[in-house]
């Protein structure tokens, strides 16, 4: 790095940043690509997913638990269960124990919709990531999680 150049690296994608900004821009076109058939965003599907997720794992559902499993800001998943609610594909209660708390659930049509979508979405994800060999896929999520748990606020 001279003086004139504030470069790191020789080349562009020698910056893991920036491979990570070029996957993340490609993901997210496929994604968009999948997610106009059911009429929800990126944001939404993630929402969506995780609550299917809690759902048939029996875990809570409160926008809490919501924003740690899906790292959405919270005020970005409030206003985006707030279009769901409005959409009739979730709806918002109190929780019975915590006043503080709301529960998010899916309504029927918001767990029929969902459904149709994860298996999309999943299909989407094989092929994507097709290019990787089964043991490249391993490392490729070993290594995704290692650097989300460090980077973790």
């Amino acid at each position: 790095m001279s003086e004139n150049n504030p470069f790191k690296y020789d080349a562009a994608d020698a910056s893991p940043g920036f491979l990570l900004w070029k996957l993340t821009g490609l993901w997210q076109a496929k994604l968009a690509q999948v997610l106009s058939a059911f009429e929800i965003t990126q944001t939404q599907y993630a929402i969506l997913a995780s609550l299917r997720w809690f759902q048939e794992h029996h875990q809570l559902s409160t926008q809490a638990s919501l924003v740690a499993h899906t790292k959405i800001e919270k005020m970005t998943l409030s206003k985006a269960i707030r279009q769901l609610e409005s959409s009739n594909f979730v709806v918002r209660t109190p929780d019975a124990h915590d006043k503080r708390a709301v529960n998010v659930q899916l309504t029927a049509y918001g767990n029929n919709i969902i459904a149709d979508a994860i298996i999309a979405v999943e299909k989407a994800d094989e092929a994507f990531f097709g290019v990787l060999k089964v043991t490249d896929i391993s490392e490729y999520k070993a290594l995704m999680l290692k650097i989300i748990r460090q980077n973790e606020l």
